[in-house]
């Protein structure tokens, strides 16, 4: 039976589902359970623009889909775009949920489906692990169980693209490459990089959004999120920011901002241990134990693309590592079309080491 999510009760039931689900795995790292019911509060409950449904056996929830509807302007069409699922490994329980979606979207003349994505920001959590199950998630990254690529095939879904989670060497061979960089970038532009300000964190955001607007390519999915979308990211990532990790590039003339790239600590090395719960005091004493960072977004504007201001961006934050004791970055899952960041990642020593599937399915009125 599918339950639609329609009061508090319901949404803790569709929040707390995978803490039963995944209580045994090795690898999955469980949400601060406090934020995520906040958000999905928001979304579902309030503003209703997602649908949170569950699949429910004797009284037992087996599964759950979050769902909503938007129009792409590259296919100029409205798309049904799905995140959160999660389910026992039962065909038919997967069936029932996305058959429900399915039908519900028919109704309101939506004729394609896609997922998964984050509610929110759509660069982060995106697409269904096929590949790299032998390791911890990074912050900010998915994690399900092998099982669910069948599952969603099952369904009639099919791959519509690839997104690789990359890894990348630290080490002094990288450093001379950055290096590199940093002296010609600085010896042909007049451009400075500025770390994020958290006390003008509303300039800054305004700054990131103009970019993001100047920046969108046709190999993006979809156009730049708002400035609104943008402060409810920052708000609710605000305990992973620390300023020496986010840059900012201006030119010095101008003060035009033309770059940003935004790299987080890897908390889930520390929330791995709290099982969802928020405990400031452990944090705060683990902090120095974080070993690993992800890049989670890089963007420049057309006139500096090629240039080398993405390295140079990172020079800067790379400079960092040693003394927070990093040995270990991950980067921003890349699109598998997106052949330059691939290329410019593998200069670096980077390497694949995930692979997230988007799937996607053409419905019938």
């Amino acid at each position: 039976m599918v339950k639609v999510v329609e009061s508090k009760r319901d949404l803790n039931d569709f929040v707390y589902f995978i803490k039963k689900l995944y209580k045994d795995d090795l690898h999955y790292i469980f949400p601060i359970f406090s934020v995520l019911k906040k958000e999905l509060f928001t979304l579902v409950l309030k503003a209703k623009k997602y649908k949170a449904i569950l699949s429910v056996r004797e009284n037992k929830v087996v599964g759950r889909l979050l769902y909503t509807i938007e129009f792409n302007k590259k296919k100029n069409r409205f798309i049904c775009y799905f995140s959160a699922f999660d389910a026992i490994n039962d065909t038919e329980v997967a069936k029932e949920l996305f058959n429900y979606m399915e039908l519900d979207v028919i109704n309101q003349n939506v004729l394609y489906c896609e997922g998964t994505f984050s509610p929110y920001d759509p660069d982060t959590r995106r697409g269904i692990l096929v590949d790299g199950f032998d390791d911890d998630p990074a912050v900010l990254t998915s994690y399900n169980a092998p099982y669910y690529s069948n599952l969603i095939e099952s369904c009639g879904y099919y791959k519509a693209y690839d997104n690789f989670g990359l890894k990348a060497d630290i080490n002094s061979q990288v450093q001379k490459r950055l290096e590199t960089v940093e002296t010609y970038f600085d010896n042909h532009y007049d451009v400075r990089i500025d770390q994020i300000n958290l006390n003008k964190l509303d300039n800054d955001i305004h700054d990131i959004h103009e970019v993001l607007l100047t920046a969108t390519t046709e190999i993006n999915y979809q156009e730049a999120p708002s400035i609104e979308m943008i402060k409810q990211v920052a708000e609710n990532l605000r305990l992973l920011i620390n300023p020496k990790l986010i840059r900012i590039a201006r030119e010095n003339l101008t003060n035009k901002p033309v770059g940003f790239c935004l790299v987080f600590p890897d908390f889930n090395q520390i929330l791995k241990k709290t099982k969802g719960r928020i405990r400031p005091i452990y944090i705060l004493i683990n902090l120095k134990k974080i070993t690993r960072v992800r890049g989670t977004m890089q963007y420049v504007i057309p006139k500096y693309q090629n240039t080398g201001l993405i390295g140079y961006m990172y020079k800067k934050v790379y400079d960092h590592f040693d003394s927070m004791g990093i040995n270990e970055f991950e980067g921003g899952t890349v699109m598998e079309e997106n052949e330059k960041s691939l290329h410019a990642f593998d200069k670096f020593g980077g390497r694949i080491a995930k692979t997230y599937r988007i799937y996607g399915k053409e419905l019938k009125s």
